[in-house]
Order: structure tokens, then C-alpha cells, then sequence
């Protein structure tokens, strides 16, 4: 578990031949082709340090030190660094990427009223769009809401990304019931010959067994 949550929240996340079939649901929502890296997010954390005020300064600097703790798999002091965050520092951008690292991080653990209480309070004030697009995909696979997924392709950058959003959002819709309208949005996405041609397959076969 340890190497998993590390996995999940500082590394890219690479799709390889695992078949589609072996990942769990959770992995599957984890399967976002694009995320920051370790390099890049400190690159942004360092802009932003440059350029904003002392105090926000000191808790993009303590979000730093948080990012260090996951990297080197001290999730306790991680936590506890996050939570140090939105306490002292609140409504700082630092505070809601705060937030953004405590919900993932209960995500991932299972625990749906942490992560759904700190991904819900921070998703509309964090400016960084890869963000907001993980939130929103997170908040609606807890909710169960489909409609909320539409909230994430607002924000994707890539055609795969809307490719794999929309597939999740098809199977959504198939699981509530409405096996038509998912089966028209599958009908709309041309999947074939990208990295998720193996989930649509796995999908659309799922949507036309209970058609």
C-alpha cells in the first residue's frame, strides 16, 4: 500500500500491457496519461514562490517539504505537514493543493468522506488545471454522478484525456441504467488505435450485455 500511494501521487502514470481487465476501478480512475511530475511540480512551486507574498511563501515552502515526505514515503509526516497547511495558511493556493493531497491520499486508502470533504472544499479554488481535472474525475467516481465528469473535461488538454473521461463516463451511465445514452456516447468516441482502444472494447462489451 505504501508503494502505491507514492506511486499514485508523484509519478507519472504510464499505461503498459497490463490488460484493462486487471486493473481495479480505482486504478482505472488513476490511469490519467498526463500528471505532474516531481521535477515539474517544483518547478511551479518555485514560480510561485518568486512572485507571491511572504506569507504564501511560507506555505508553498511547507507544501514543498510535504511533496519532499511523499517522495521519500514518510506519508505520516506528509499528512501531518498538509494538515499543518490548511490550518495555518488558509485560503492560500498552497492550502488548497493541500487539500487537493490530503482527498487523493483518501482516495486512494478508501476513505470516501475525507476524500470527498477536501476534494469538494478546494476543487474550484485550485489554478492549476491538471488538478481541477483529477478532482472533478475523483469527486465523480465517489458521487457516483456522471454529469460530473463533464466537469472534467473542462479542463483536460489532449484528445486521450476526453477519450478516456468519456469512457468512464459511458460506463457510469451503463451502471445507472442508461445503457442507451452510454452506448450513443461510445458510439461518438473514435477510440481505435489509442492507448485506452482496450478499455472502450471492455466497456461497449459491457454496455451491450445489459442493452
Amino acid at each position: 500500500m505504501k508503494d502505491k500511494i507514492q506511486s499514485f501521487l508523484l509519478t507519472p502514470i504510464k499505461v503498459s500491457n497490463k490488460k484493462s481487465s486487471d486493473y481495479t476501478l480505482i486504478e482505472k480512475i488513476a490511469l490519467n496519461p498526463i500528471f505532474l511530475t516531481v521535477l515539474v511540480y517544483f518547478a511551479i512551486f518555485q514560480a510561485y514562490s518568486f512572485f507571491e507574498a511572504p506569507k504564501s511563501s511560507q506555505s508553498d515552502s511547507k507544501l514543498g517539504n510535504a511533496m519532499v515526505y511523499f517522495e521519500r514515503g514518510d506519508f505520516d509526516n506528509a499528512l501531518l505537514t498538509l494538515d499543518e497547511i490548511v490550518l495555518n495558511y488558509p485560503n492560500t493556493k498552497a492550502s488548497y493543493q493541500a487539500k487537493f493531497y490530503i482527498g487523493r491520499t483518501a482516495f486512494i486508502q478508501g476513505d470516501n468522506k475525507v476524500a470527498l470533504e477536501n476534494l469538494k472544499s478546494s476543487v474550484s479554488k485550485l489554478d492549476m488545471d491538471i488538478l481541477k481535472k483529477e478532482s472533478y474525475m475523483m469527486i465523480a467516481f465517489l458521487e457516483k454522478n456522471y454529469k460530473i465528469y463533464d466537469s472534467a473535461l473542462k479542463y483536460t488538454i489532449s484528445e486521450d484525456e476526453k477519450i478516456y473521461i468519456n469512457i468512464l463516463k459511458a460506463k457510469m451511465l451503463g451502471e445507472s441504467g442508461d445503457a442507451e445514452r452510454a452506448k450513443i456516447l461510445l458510439d461518438s468516441i473514435d477510440a481505435y488505435d489509442t492507448i485506452y482502444n482496450e478499455l472502450f472494447e471492455e466497456v461497449y462489451g459491457f454496455i451491450l450485455s445489459i442493452n
